[in-house]
C-alpha cells in the first residue's frame, strides 16, 4: 500500500508541475517552417509529464516510446524526451546529430495530436471534426474488428509523426540536389558544383530550385499502415480514400502551417541555407 501511494503521489506531483514547450516549438518552427502557436493551447488542456516508476515498467515492457490516455488527457513522455521540466529542442544536439532530435520529435508531435483531436477537435462542427469523423466510419466500415475510434486516433497521430520526418527528409534531398551537406553545414566539392550549376543555373539565377516537384504532400505524409493495439493495419491494401488523406492532411496545413507541396519548402530552404547556397556557387 505504501508502494502504491508513493507512485500516486509521484505522479500528482509531476502532472502539478507546468510543462515548458517553447523550445521546442521553436525547434520545429526554424527547421521545418511549421508555426506551432496552437500547441500552446493543447498543452493547456491537458497534463504532459514523465512516467512514474509503474509506468516506466509498463512502457519498457511494451516498447512504447510515449503514450496518451484520452480518458484523462494525459501524455506520458520517456525520460529522453525531457530537459528538466522542459521539452528537449534541437539545440541539446550537438552539429551532426539533429536527426535525433527529429526522431524523438516525430513522437512527441505524434502524442500531441493526439491530444488535439481530444480536447480541440472533437465536436468542434470544423472541417478537421469531419475529416476525422469520416475517416473513423471508415474504419468501422472497412476494417471488421478494430476500434474505429482509436483507428482514427492513431491515422491522426502518424500523419503528425509522418509529417516531421517526412518535411526533414524532403529538405535534405532538396540541399543535396543543390550541392549542401546540411549536416556538415558544407558544400560539395568544386567538380560536383560545377555538374549541379550547369544542370539548376544555366543563367547565374543561384537559388533554391523546386528539384522534387512534388504537387501534393497528403500522399506523401499520411500514413500507409498504422498500428492499433499490437496489430499492423495496412489502409492502402484497403483502398483508403485518397479524399479521406487530403481532409486529414488540411488540419496541418492550416493549422500548423504544414508545407502544401514541395514548392513550399523552397521558403524554409532559403532562409536555412540562402547565404550558403550564394557563397558555393561564388567561383564556379
Amino acid at each position: 500500500m505504501k508502494s502504491i501511494l508513493i507512485l500516486l503521489l509521484s505522479t500528482y506531483v509531476l502532472a502539478s508541475s507546468p510543462v515548458t514547450i517553447s523550445e521546442f516549438s521553436n525547434s520545429l518552427e526554424d527547421e521545418l517552417g511549421l508555426k506551432l502557436s496552437r500547441l500552446d493551447d493543447v498543452v493547456q488542456k491537458v497534463r504532459v509529464r514523465k512516467p512514474n516508476v509503474f509506468e516506466k515498467w509498463l512502457m519498457n515492457k511494451s516498447g512504447a516510446e510515449a503514450t496518451y490516455n484520452d480518458k484523462t488527457n494525459t501524455i506520458v513522455l520517456r525520460e529522453k524526451n525531457w530537459r528538466g521540466r522542459r521539452i528537449v529542442s534541437l539545440s541539446d544536439f550537438l552539429k551532426g546529430q539533429e536527426y535525433q532530435f527529429s526522431i524523438l520529435a516525430s513522437t512527441i508531435f505524434h502524442e500531441l495530436m493526439h491530444a488535439d483531436f481530444d480536447v480541440l477537435i472533437k465536436g468542434s462542427r470544423t472541417r478537421s471534426d469531419i475529416a476525422l469523423k469520416n475517416t473513423q466510419r471508415w474504419f468501422s466500415q472497412n476494417i471488421p474488428g478494430v476500434n474505429a475510434h482509436i483507428a482514427a486516433h492513431e491515422f491522426f497521430g502518424y500523419t503528425a509523426s509522418d509529417l516531421i520526418l517526412g518535411i526533414k527528409s524532403k529538405l535534405q534531398d532538396l540541399y543535396l540536389a543543390h550541392g549542401i551537406n546540411s549536416y556538415k553545414n558544407t558544400c560539395f566539392g568544386r567538380r560536383g558544383l560545377k555538374r549541379i550549376k550547369k544542370r539548376l543555373f544555366p543563367d547565374g539565377d543561384i537559388q533554391f530550385k523546386d528539384t522534387l516537384n512534388i504537387p501534393n504532400f497528403a500522399k506523401e505524409f499520411t500514413p500507409n499502415t498504422i498500428f492499433v493495439k499490437g496489430k499492423d493495419i495496412n489502409i492502402k491494401g484497403k483502398n483508403f480514400p485518397e479524399s479521406f488523406r487530403n481532409e486529414v492532411y488540411h488540419h496541418f496545413v492550416e493549422n500548423y502551417h504544414a508545407p502544401s507541396s514541395s514548392q513550399d519548402l523552397l521558403e524554409v530552404a532559403r532562409r536555412q541555407y540562402g547565404n550558403l547556397l550564394q557563397k558555393c556557387f561564388e567561383d564556379i
